[in-house]
């Protein structure tokens, strides 16, 4: 009887309790590359962390499109690259009530749903995973420079062929936009995803052909590369959008918790390109 009462107060052999959100989380935490930061945006911003993980979703940005596919996928762990709630900090709106707001916090609680953000240690991970998504999605990791992640000598193109590339391979509705002649030869690409300040610009341009870049200040970056090529200069910046850009960063992030957290299917689901265009 005291052997029974004894097995009674612990798992069966094979048996294993459910994996929870917090224990995933913490497993992350260990192993993200660097020193876990306590002043960082890496944070809970849905759910209960104590749910157990049926599956894990990675993606760009947890839009209400990316929520319904995870949740009809029973994906109920969703690990975000960018905000849930429309701001840096994920925070209530202000006014308070807003009906969006209300509603996407609604779904979340419905289906059961966990939310994660991973933003400020993904980035700090090296080689940069952004960069190397975006390559691998392009199919460009033969034509890497010297093991550099953001820069590769590609077949010479002209720009507006590598722009239609770039359309087709990223799937983008209508958020790529160009600076430059079409006709312009390009071979040496610089990758810029997610957002990039003017001094990487002003680096780059000058030792590349074109920068393939997420999302810049429209009167810093794209102005100076639109002066340099009025200037004569035979070169060209390809605007993504943040979010398409760093889209292939988070496939990236599922290959490794896939790895690192194997109890749990994980899929990448990504967010895609928000535009449209008027005909």
């Amino acid at each position: 009887m005291a052997g029974t009462a004894a097995l009674a107060g612990r798992p069966l052999a094979g048996q294993r309790t459910a994996l929870t959100a917090a224990e995933a989380i913490g497993r992350i935490q260990k192993n993200a590359g660097a020193p876990w930061q306590s002043e960082t945006l890496d944070t809970f911003k849905a759910g209960d962390p104590a749910t157990a993980v049926r599956g894990i979703a990675t993606t760009a940005m947890a839009t209400m499109d990316v929520l319904a596919r995870a949740a009809r996928a029973n994906l109920n762990l969703i690990v975000t690259l960018e905000p849930v709630f429309f701001g840096r900090l994920d925070g209530p709106p202000t006014p308070a009530g807003d009906p969006v707001y209300a509603a996407k916090q609604e779904f979340l609680r419905k289906n059961g749903l966990v939310v994660w953000r991973f933003s400020d240690h993904w980035r700090a991970r090296k080689p940069d995973p952004l960069a190397t998504g975006l390559a691998q999605a392009l199919g460009w990791r033969p034509y890497q420079v010297a093991g550099d992640p953001l820069h590769y000598d590609l077949p010479a193109t002209s720009l507006q062929s590598l722009a239609g590339l770039l359309q087709t391979q990223l799937k983008a509705r209508a958020g790529i936009r160009v600076i430059g002649d079409p006709a312009t030869r390009v071979r040496r690409v610089s990758l810029l995803p997610g957002v990039s300040a003017l001094a990487a610009t002003m680096k780059d341009l000058p030792e590349s052909d074109v920068i393939v870049a997420g999302e810049t200040r429209e009167w810093e970056s794209v102005e100076y590369a639109a002066d340099t090529v009025a200037a004569g200069r035979r070169k060209g910046m390809i605007m993504l959008g943040r979010v398409l850009s760093e889209d292939p960063g988070m496939s990236v992030c599922a290959e490794w918790l896939k790895k690192l957290i194997p109890e749990a299917p994980v899929r990448w689901l990504p967010a895609g390109d928000p535009y449209w265009r008027p005909a």
